[in-house]
């Protein structure tokens, strides 16, 4: 069985470390993980989902590819039931497809290896996941946006620093993207668009509270168009 990765998850493959042992949380069908083993990217894998049905759905396209041998699959919340010897092989860790407060909820649920790299790709609450990676000591080493049908997706690239930092209102949306990158660009576009639109339907309200926030909220639209054109 060849897998074809779709434009998300091949941007989270490029990011990880070649050679290196690949956890993939949340791992849905197990594409992923078959991917990276399939091809030589990665010795091994292991992979898990907190949902039986999903986790059927990987064995099967484990068993398909021939990778039995190389992959381990388990039932875990997040990386909470997984056994320790598995977290601590893991050179990268996969949380992709799911909300920003999620990947946050798992990450700070238990003790990754010193030096892991992390590949986090959040469908919502992006802003949320920068703010806490920062404040619990991430560094976001890279960030890149990637386009699947009429949906951009970010994927965070971040390791463990120890260095703890408070994150500005436009940092918090930027993160580290590059906006000289097409699909970049195009996100950091629809931020600013998305803001300036919840700003002019705010401007026209009653209260000062509501006035003060559409301010801040073209304000900061302001600003990320102004990180776009490199002023």
């Amino acid at each position: 069985m060849t897998l074809k990765l779709g434009e998300r998850l091949a941007l989270c493959a490029g990011e990880v470390s070649e050679g290196g042992f690949v956890l993939d949380v949340g791992t849905d069908h197990a594409y992923l993980p078959c991917f990276l083993v399939g091809n030589g990217i990665c010795s091994g894998a292991a992979a898990s989902d907190i949902a039986e049905g999903p986790l059927c759905a990987a064995r099967r396209t484990v068993e398909q590819c021939g990778l039995a041998e190389k992959i381990a699959l388990y039932k875990s919340d997040g990386l909470l039931d997984l056994p320790e010897e598995v977290v601590a092989r893991a050179t990268d860790v996969v949380i992709a497809g799911m909300g920003g407060e999620l990947i946050a909820r798992i990450l700070s649920g238990r003790k990754l290896p010193e030096g892991a790299n992390l590949i986090l790709q959040p469908n919502t609450r992006v802003l949320f996941l920068r703010r806490y990676l920062w404040g619990a000591g991430y560094e976001l080493c890279s960030e890149k946006a990637a386009r699947e049908g009429k949906f951009i997706y970010t994927v965070i690239n971040a390791r463990y620093t120890g260095v703890c930092r408070e994150l500005g209102e436009t940092e918090s949306i930027v993160g580290a993207l590059d906006p000289r990158d097409e699909n970049s660009r195009a996100y950091l576009e629809k931020e600013a668009f998305t803001l300036r639109a919840a700003a002019s339907g705010m401007a026209k309200a009653a209260s000062e509270e509501e006035r003060r926030e559409a301010e801040r909220m073209l304000a900061a639209a302001q600003d990320i168009e102004k990180y776009i054109s490199g002023k």
